[in-house]
């Protein structure tokens, strides 16, 4: 995901607006992966739901209370076959949590960018 942020920039900065931004973003993923994220790299922001989106290969949808979404890939270089995500957004206790959706179940709406 990293990888996806810094060779990608341009697109990315296009998407969430800021130098700033994007590189908030590499920061919230950059820790080392001998042991656990401190909360300040937690994944907290649907901006990243784009990066997951793109280097997975994938359709993700978040289901929120404060709201949902889908982020469909804007293109993506990955071998992965492609499919869908669904997250689950715990909000008191920020944690998300992976969810199966019922066949035929209606998904959120396509997020605004």
């Amino acid at each position: 995901m990293l990888y996806e942020l810094e060779h990608s920039m341009n697109v990315y900065l296009n998407l969430v607006g800021s130098e700033i931004r994007v590189n908030g973003l590499v920061y919230k993923i950059h820790w080392p992966v001998d042991r656990p994220a401190l909360y300040e790299h937690w994944l907290e922001t649907p901006d990243l739901l784009y990066v997951i989106a793109n280097v997975f290969n994938l359709c993700v949808i978040l289901i929120a209370q404060f709201g949902s979404t889908t982020v469909l890939t804007l293109y993506s270089y990955s071998d992965h076959p492609g499919g869908t995500l669904i997250i689950g957004l715990l909000t008191e206790q920020q944690h998300f949590i992976q969810l199966q959706l019922h066949d035929g179940c209606m998904i959120p709406p396509l997020h605004i960018q």
